[in-house]
């Protein structure tokens, strides 16, 4: 029994590590995005922003998005200019009104 108590809080640290790790990692790319040289996500909100972040970031921070309509976002900002407001990333094929609402407080346009 005690082992199993051992495992299970070790099994605990290990995925609290490998997260903050990973979340690391996010800020850093985001933060250093070669396409724009912007920064991907605000030092003053940590929201994502849409309008600078590459397709890597998007696919990893917004809830319900792989890295295909990522793409999407960024190809359909390249042809069309940066999104004016959250809302409009439903513009985007194959993103709906309720992804971008379930996502709305993780992103801004700023």
């Amino acid at each position: 029994m005690r082992i199993r108590k051992l495992l299970s809080l070790f099994a605990l640290l290990a995925t609290f590590t490998l997260s903050t790790f990973s979340i690391n990692n996010a800020f850093a790319a985001a933060n250093t995005n070669a396409d724009t040289g912007a920064h991907a996500i605000s030092v003053e909100t940590g929201k994502i922003n849409i309008n600078t972040a590459s397709a890597q970031i998007l696919a990893s921070s917004i809830k319900g998005i792989g890295l295909k309509k990522a793409q999407s976002i960024v190809d359909y900002r390249e042809a069309y200019g940066a999104f004016p407001n959250i809302q409009d990333l439903s513009s985007v094929s194959g993103i709906g009104e309720k992804t971008v609402a379930k996502n709305a407080h993780l992103l801004t346009v700023k």
